[in-house]
């Protein structure tokens, strides 16, 4: 797993690492407060075999860790625990009660454990001390006489226990965060293989397409709606990227581009819009066209009505071009809305009266933008881009798929139209941040040129 991608993953679904974080913890504080809780008692046995009563060799210490390793195996035999189970009056079998009791040798002493884990603490304390006794009573008839007496003796009785060994909340609650974290992440990780959406520059440029710039979340939920006469800083500066990037490619002028997306609701006709304006603040004549004459957006972004534009002009050869235009609140840009929505709009489109209006266009003005349906929905936008110019692909991180975006470059690719590349739109703030750098872009003049007369109520 390489840093890059797992850095990728945490920035791109920190919401869910947080909820596998609080659902793990808040998990395991529940199940401790819901668990009994336990106590532990410990009596200690001193194991203290010598050759030599009030003498103590190094053979005897070893002997006796040896011992203590056996004994801590047999402190909780059978025989003993039936006899700790009648002493105490326990009614329960001696399977169980072997849960209860465990003999511990403590490591490189001559101390054997034997401890009593229960709920109630005055019974792990009976069940400690008695299996202690119990087991050094039984132990004497084997024990050697004489010198080497007192062999097994009781050097620590248990005591009452005042707090439980178990749960223990606190810990319980970090394990519990560090598990849900770990759980996140795994799910975080699938979810990020199998998402295959465009998201980056990079995966633009594996499908062969150049990345033309990228544009983060605009204010106004997303990309269709935003305002385009008062985007923030860094989109306006994106924007004028791209637009300083189609001026890099020597068009013919006057520039005819046309704006299209692989599917629909991928933030088009913002695009085609913003560039307008983007356009028209180095004083060239912008006329942007709404060539979607089956579901028209751009005159609903100027708050314009949409009374007659394209279709107007193409059933009518009569019809003044430069009449059917509207003014907009961007200084040098002016509108032709889609008008009317005509049964038979692939036809109209691909009528020689169509190249007929995109000529007056180009007359009056420096730049002719055309906003399209999107590639997979219909063929309009190929028989757009047939009637010449260049095409600028739009995408939509985290929602237009590689397999779509490459059937669309595919498609326009079998025109004569120059497919610049493509413009990635609501991208997250790393994405943007990565491509355009660390350099803190101000809102300068141009910036906010022509949003103050922004009113859509007052456009008729």
């Amino acid at each position: 797993m390489e840093p890059r991608w797992l850095t990728a993953v945490i920035l791109r679904w920190w919401w869910v690492l947080l909820i596998g974080m609080a659902v793990g913890g808040a998990s395991a504080w529940g199940v401790s407060q819901a668990i009994d809780p336990t106590y532990r008692a410990t009596a200690t046995v001193l194991v203290n075999r010598s050759a030599a009563p009030g003498t103590v060799t190094y053979s005897d210490a070893l002997l006796s860790q040896q011992l203590v390793k056996t004994y801590a195996r047999m402190a909780t035999q059978r025989v003993v625990l039936e006899q700790v189970a009648r002493e105490l009056q326990l009614a329960i079998a001696p399977e169980d009660l072997d849960d209860l009791l465990t003999g511990v040798a403590i490591a490189q002493t001559q101390l054997l454990e034997i401890r009593g884990e229960t709920s109630d603490p005055e019974l792990a304390r009976d069940l400690a001390n008695t299996a202690a006794r119990v087991f050094i009573e039984q132990q004497q008839p084997f024990l050697p006489a004489g010198r080497e007496a007192r062999v097994l003796r009781i050097a620590q009785p248990a005591t009452v226990p005042t707090a439980p060994i178990a749960p223990r909340p606190v810990v319980n609650t970090v394990v519990g965060v560090v598990a849900g974290l770990l759980a996140a992440v795994a799910i975080a990780g699938l979810l990020e293989y199998r998402d295959d959406t465009i998201k980056s520059p990079d995966d633009v440029q594996e499908l062969g397409l150049a990345p033309l710039g990228v544009v983060g979340i605009l204010p106004g939920g997303g990309t269709r709606r935003a305002r385009v006469g008062n985007l923030p800083p860094t989109a306006a500066e994106a924007y004028r990227k791209i637009r300083t990037g189609i001026d890099l490619w020597g068009l013919p002028q006057p520039v005819r581009l046309l704006v299209t997306s692989a599917g629909q609701g991928e933030g088009k006709s913002t695009t085609a819009a913003s560039l307008a304006h983007t356009f028209g603040q180095l004083d060239r004549r912008v006329v942007l066209v709404d060539g979607d004459l089956r579901r028209p957006q751009l005159h609903r972004l100027f708050g314009l009505r949409n009374t007659r534009g394209l279709s107007s002009l193409l059933v009518n050869p009569k019809a003044d071009s430069a009449a059917t235009l509207r003014p907009t609140a961007f200084r040098n840009v002016s509108l032709l809305a889609a008008g009317a929505s005509p049964p038979n709009a692939t036809e109209l489109l691909a009528s020689a009266r169509m190249r007929e209006v995109l000529d007056d266009l180009a007359n009056l003005a420096d730049v002719v933008i055309v906003d399209s349906p999107p590639v997979l929905g219909v063929s309009d936008p190929v028989v757009l881009a047939a009637t010449g110019g260049a095409v600028v692909l739009v995408a939509q991180a985290g929602v237009t798929r590689p397999g779509a975006l490459l059937q669309a470059r595919d498609a326009l690719l079998k025109t004569d139209a120059v497919l610049l590349g493509a413009v990635i739109n609501a991208a997250r703030p790393r994405v943007t941040a990565a491509y355009y750098g660390d350099y803190a872009y101000g809102a300068g003049p141009s910036d906010s040129e022509g949003a103050a007369a922004w009113d859509p109520s007052e456009r008729g």
